[in-house]
């Protein structure tokens, strides 16, 4: 097994290793790296849909729910991300990562890690990119690193109540239900400090966060801007170009990321994706 780094900003590429036969050892060697570079790079995966989840329940416990749409049937662990359209008809989800976000902060209990493995992937198109939410803090001006110290940002699931965002096409005639589930708004510290490494990073993307919690707008949407405009900075980020058998795992406590897109027909991007909960953000 190798393990080198793929960017200045964040991620390390994987070879030589077989993540559905890993011994303790080298579990513990690829946990260290994980938390070290925040996202790895294993090439030349070939998993089951049971391989993926058994992997990933090796980092905590697997996150599902009964009402997602495009889940694997007799697997509900799994979700496909997919462009295909069978008779017409979607295969799975289309717009998975439209806007910068980091997976289920929206939950009181958000995703600690994503896993996503290429079954197939696009010629052109389809690049995921990430950020590295370690150095968005670090790098904050002092006094805005004291002005964001204590406050909370609301985190929503339901995209219609975000106005920086859209629902994409594939949902829109269903937006009622597809976004009018019952899941409450989430209040999370916008510095969060890592369960794991202790360092502080910033938790807020556009995706989720729509205000900060006791702060009327007025005041919090020109912080919250400012924030989202500094968190993306390009010294802070990796681009990924997708080969079919990568599989991804990467950091929700300290990286957001976001869907390129930009596929042409009659490309495809098909994936298998998977998510394990972590610790209530502090």
């Amino acid at each position: 097994m190798r393990i080198n780094r793929l960017s200045e900003a964040l991620g390390a590429e994987v070879t030589g290793v077989d993540v559905a036969a890993l011994d303790t050892k080298t579990f513990e060697t690829i946990h260290t790296a994980f938390l070290e570079h925040q996202l790895l790079v294993f090439r030349g995966q070939s998993l089951a849909p049971d391989n993926l989840v058994a992997f990933s329940a090796r980092f905590g416990p697997i996150e599902t729910r009964p009402d997602r749409p495009f889940t694997l049937e007799g697997v509900p662990e799994v979700s496909v991300l997919s462009n295909r359209r069978v008779k017409g008809e979607p295969v799975g989800i289309i717009s998975a990562g439209d806007f910068w976000h980091t997976d289920l902060s929206f939950g009181e209990i958000p995703s600690r890690a994503t896993f996503l493995h290429a079954l197939e992937v696009a010629e052109e198109g389809g690049d995921t990119e990430w950020s590295n939410m370690y150095r968005a803090y670090e790098t904050l001006p002092e006094a805005t690193k004291s002005r964001i110290e204590g406050l909370k940002g609301v985190h929503v699931f339901d995209r219609r109540k975000n106005p920086r965002i859209q629902v994409h096409d594939q949902f829109r005639e269903k937006a009622d239900a597809v976004y009018g589930l019952p899941i409450p708004d989430a209040v999370h510290p916008i510095v969060r400090t890592h369960a794991h490494t202790g360092r502080k990073s910033l938790f807020v993307s556009p995706r989720f966060v729509v205000g900060i919690d006791g702060m009327e707008d007025d005041e919090a949407q020109p912080l919250l801007d400012e924030l989202f405009e500094h968190q993306i900075r390009p010294e802070f980020r990796y681009r990924h170009k997708w080969r079919q058998g990568d599989l991804l795992m990467w950091d929700n406590s300290c990286l957001i990321h976001i869907g390129l897109g930009g596929i042409e027909p009659p490309g495809i991007r098909h994936m298998h994706r998977s998510m394990v909960l972590g610790d209530r953000p502090c």
